[in-house]
């Protein structure tokens, strides 16, 4: 997997799995992710791909660009080929967070006693009724997200480059998007660990929209072949208090109340 989901420690974050496969005839699976959905929400709003079946919990499809689900404890692409295929690519757009209240009533999954507390406390199953909450993943990060400053850059490397972006005091780091050539790959690293290497065979020269969050350091190490154009999104955003509590560096005790709203999902 070009995701490394053991590695991420700042949710959410939005990031792209690109596969490169050959195919024999018949099934081969592309992508399956079962025990790194434990305490985690899955999203995946897109996939770019030939066709192939997805396989979410019970339900098995088959899958075009156009594409939306949550999946809880199992997701799985297999592809179908009739003969042999070099070089399959597929490009599948993750959003990993930690499920809130109102995503796990929305799809009827056990609250804790501490989910209960908040849910009665904060009115969630109402809201869920309502229809307000769960937020959809891009509403929540445009409410969370407090901009200062975004900057497009567009490089140049012939050779292999390692771009390091620390943010300031008070600060957060957020890549939004990467462009890099079908000959090339990018990994991104984030306070330490790398979380992604993209595949630009399977992204196709596209905009790959991307919302991956660094307090220390965000470093990005682009390897070219042929092809030496690319170009970054990112963006310098407050690190507010709802922040730190969603990172996980405030806890219960520094507010309860802030507490129960990012555990609900409320903004």
């Amino acid at each position: 997997m070009t995701v490394v989901v053991s590695a991420i420690s700042n949710y959410p974050v939005m990031l792209a799995e690109t596969v490169v496969k050959n195919l024999s005839e018949g099934l081969t699976k592309l992508i399956s992710l079962k025990k790194e959905l434990v305490d985690k929400l899955l999203i995946v709003d897109k996939i770019i791909a030939a066709e192939n079946t997805w396989k979410e919990e019970t339900r098995t499809v088959n899958l075009g660009v156009d594409f939306y689900l949550h999946a809880f404890s199992l997701f799985e692409i297999t592809a179908s080929a009739t003969s042999s295929v070099t070089n399959y690519t597929l490009l599948c757009s993750q959003i990993w967070q930690k499920p809130t209240v109102a995503h796990k009533i929305l799809f009827d999954k056990p609250l804790t006693d501490e989910e209960r507390e908040v849910a009665e406390a904060m009115n969630v199953a109402e809201s869920v009724e309502k229809g307000t909450l769960p937020l959809p993943f891009s509403t929540f990060i445009e409410r969370i997200t407090k901009t200062m400053r975004r900057c497009t850059v567009a490089r140049s490397d012939s050779s292999v480059a390692e771009i390091p972006i620390f943010p300031l005091a008070d600060e957060v780091v957020i890549l939004r998007s990467v462009q890099i050539p079908t000959d090339a790959t990018l990994k991104i690293r984030v306070d330490g660990n790398d979380i992604c290497t993209l595949d630009g065979r399977a992204c196709e020269g596209s905009d790959v929209e991307l919302y991956v969050i660094a307090e220390d350091e965000l470093r990005l190490t682009f390897t070219p072949s042929a092809t030496t154009e690319w170009r970054f999104t990112y963006e310098r955003a407050k690190l507010t208090d709802y922040l730190r509590m969603l990172l996980g560096r405030l806890t219960r005790a520094h507010d309860e109340e802030l507490w129960m709203r990012v555990k609900a999902g409320i903004v």
